[in-house]
């Protein structure tokens, strides 16, 4: 019941597969519990530790490194956390993130270090003022252990250079965390527990910072000029051999390239992501390195592997056509959806029902001949029984001129298969969640492939973000609505109107004047919205009942300015580009 104008494939997919990206398809749990075992353990060696050095019960070579183990296991469970990778819950990332932060610099907050961290992921291998962390890797080889002990003192003047613009609560939280370390310092020296303070905490925290730095930062990307802009797939290493022991010592950083490229998934799933996907990966020749420092390439990993021949590129493919050529179908009926959009339905012969059953959220190419012009438009298609599409009346447009003004039952247009990749893949887990952004008639391949989610995903949520003048204009609001009734409590429809005169914005009950933010958290008591679904509102929303790790999967087809806008607000918030698919729109 909707058609709109899209190019022939869908740019969010084929920009996904152009990068080889492929989807781990890992679930987040609720609370990962091998990070919470990680912290709890880490706290017990801590514990023990301490207990020794105060008992004068162990010799110090003895206690310096089971502290120093701590300071870098509770870097691991602060780094999830900055992801938040912890689990979906996000109480469970803040309370873990500011816990563990008090093992590995508790003079700064976790706020700070999530901000200075997430600027590395942003801005990898660039120059150390937009990178931090290409501070480990600059200078003469003989500096760098230097620059790996003091770190920590490069991300503070790395954040101070950018601390008032800043949000002012992360300010008042950083400042009030170093005042109170640097009181309880020294206090602890004031009252004689200074040397206690020096090989407990100092010295292992030195230490493990030295041997984060170095195997965090140095060893994953020194010597790569590639950078996040110019290559994903170039900017960090995958190290092999060794790994029974390697990658327990490193806890997975050894694969720290499928970090980069899935930065929200848990660290002891890095290992599984690669042997699932390895020959995705391959295909873009990422950096291999040896234990022993010795560079691979693709097929020198495959033979030192064995693998030559047994794997198969996993990547996720969008839907191919049944066939590249036009086939003549009848036009059985031309309805007016609104003033300026006609739904075009086909009478498809049963000889051709099997090439014209496409996936719900595809798309099809239109051909005819117009005032001597032969002309193609690409449509997506409709909800409900049969093959329809829907198409928007456009100034000077040829073709939707013609339907919307000359286009009759009983026409014959040439029209391709379906294709396209704009389509529900396999749910990452039980209950998936799902977020859609669509923009007047934008509707069109998004609602099948909500329809799609809900019919046959039992336990799945869909959030639908609509963008419309006003009710008016809005399309298949009828569907919409009968979709949410026999769903109820699975499907959110948000309706953002821009026009102030719209109906529907003044018979719901009186809506407060709320501020942007305020009004788009809302949106669980208010059916309908003024104005636009803009950076503001959706960032608010991203904090609230809509944040990244609580959504498996995003359909965004809308103007291309509000897509860029949603788009960018979602890799700042480290969401992979795998998980956000786009159908372009042209109004």
């Amino acid at each position: 019941m909707a058609l709109v104008n899209v190019p022939r494939t869908n740019r969010g997919t084929g920009e996904s597969l152009a990068r080889g990206v492929p989807n781990p398809r890992i679930q987040l749990p609720a609370v990962a519990s091998p990070t919470v075992l990680l912290f709890l353990g880490a706290l017990l060696v801590w514990a023990g530790a301490t207990w020794l050095v105060l008992a004068n019960a162990a010799p110090l070579w003895v206690t310096i490194p089971a502290h120093t183990v701590v300071s870098f296991t509770m870097f691991t469970v602060l780094h999830e956390s900055a992801h938040h990778s912890a689990g979906r819950f996000t109480v469970v990332n803040e309370v873990l993130g500011r816990l563990s932060m008090v093992f590995v610099a508790v003079y700064g907050s976790f706020p700070m270090l999530r901000f200075i961290h997430l600027e590395h992921h942003r801005n990898t291998n660039e120059d150390s003022r937009t990178d931090p962390d290409a501070w480990t890797s600059q200078g003469s080889w003989w500096s760098l252990p230097f620059r790996w002990l003091t770190i920590d003192a490069w991300y503070v003047r790395f954040y101070n250079a950018r601390v008032t613009s800043r949000p002012p609560a992360e300010q008042l939280e950083t400042f009030a965390v170093l005042l109170t370390a640097l009181a309880g310092f020294g206090g602890l020296i004031a009252t004689g527990w200074g040397w206690e303070l020096l090989v407990i905490y100092l010295i292992p925290q030195r230490i493990g910072l030295a041997l984060l730095a170095w195997w965090f930062d140095w060893l994953p990307h020194h010597g790569l000029g590639a950078t996040r802009r110019q290559n994903r797939f170039g900017l960090a290493r995958v190290r092999v051999g060794l790994e029974w022991l390697m990658t327990p010592l490193m806890l997975y950083q050894n694969y720290h390239l499928v970090h980069h490229l899935h930065p929200a998934l848990p660290f002891y799933r890095y290992l599984r992501a690669w042997n699932t996907n390895r020959e995705a990966y391959l295909a873009h020749n990422v950096p291999i390195t040896t234990a022993w420092g010795r560079d691979l390439s693709a097929e020198e990993y495959r033979q030192w592997r064995r693998l030559t021949g047994s794997l198969t590129d996993t990547a996720e493919k969008p839907a191919e056509p049944s066939s590249q050529d036009f086939f003549p179908l009848t036009v059985s009926e031309v309805r007016q959806l609104s003033a300026d959009t006609v739904a075009v339905s086909f009478a498809v012969p049963d000889e051709l029902r099997e090439t014209f059953a496409g996936k719900p959220g595809q798309h099809v190419t239109i051909q005819a001949v117009i005032e001597g012009l032969t002309v193609q438009r690409t449509y997506a298609i409709c909800p409900g029984e049969g093959l329809r599409v829907a198409i928007k009346h456009v100034g000077g447009g040829v073709f939707s001129t013609y339907a919307n003004t000359s286009l009759r039952a009983g026409a014959t247009l040439e029209v391709q298969p379906p294709s396209g990749g704009f389509v529900l893949g396999s749910p990452a887990r039980r209950a998936p969640r799902y977020v859609a952004v669509a923009a007047g008639i934008g509707i069109a391949p998004v609602l099948p492939v909500i329809a799609d989610a809900l019919s046959t995903q039992d336990n799945c949520r869909v959030t639908l973000l609509y963008v419309n003048r006003s009710g008016s204009s809005t399309l298949f609001a009828d569907e919409l609505t009968a979709l949410a009734r026999r769903f109820e409590g699975r499907l959110h429809v948000v309706h953002y109107r821009t026009d102030e005169r719209d109906p529907d914005l003044h018979t719901t009950r009186p809506m407060r004047r709320l501020d942007p933010i305020g009004e788009a958290l809302a949106i669980s008591h208010e059916r309908y919205q003024r104005g636009q679904l803009d950076g503001t509102r959706f960032r608010a929303l991203l904090q609230g009942r809509l944040h990244p790790a609580k959504v498996d999967d995003w359909f965004l087809c809308a103007p291309p300015r509000l897509v860029e806008m949603i788009r960018g607000t979602l890799a700042d918030n480290e969401v992979p580009a795998e998980a956000v698919h786009i159908e372009s729109f042209r109004a």
